[in-house]
């Protein structure tokens, strides 16, 4: 069946894809450059990450971050 006029092919509402990387400030600098607007700036979070927000040209949201050290209030839920 093919879709009607009036039908998304996609709905992304919701939908998020994490990707881990090396270096989330060399992937900030270079999506930023490409045109992509960060929906979350690129910042250090407590729970043992760095990471930014963008979306794709197809509206999926992608959260792209790197791991860091968690702050101690964090690190109790993490095992060695």
């Amino acid at each position: 069946m093919a879709p009607q006029p009036e039908q998304p092919v996609c709905n992304p509402v919701g939908l998020t894809y994490n990707f881990s990387v090396s270096d989330v400030d060399a992937e900030f600098q270079s999506l930023a450059a490409s045109g992509l607007v960060a929906v979350l700036p690129l910042e250090d979070h407590p729970w043992g990450d760095r990471g930014f927000a963008v979306h794709d040209p197809n509206g999926i949201l992608l959260y792209i971050y790197a791991e860091r050290e968690p702050s101690p209030e964090f690190k109790q839920y993490f095992k060695p």
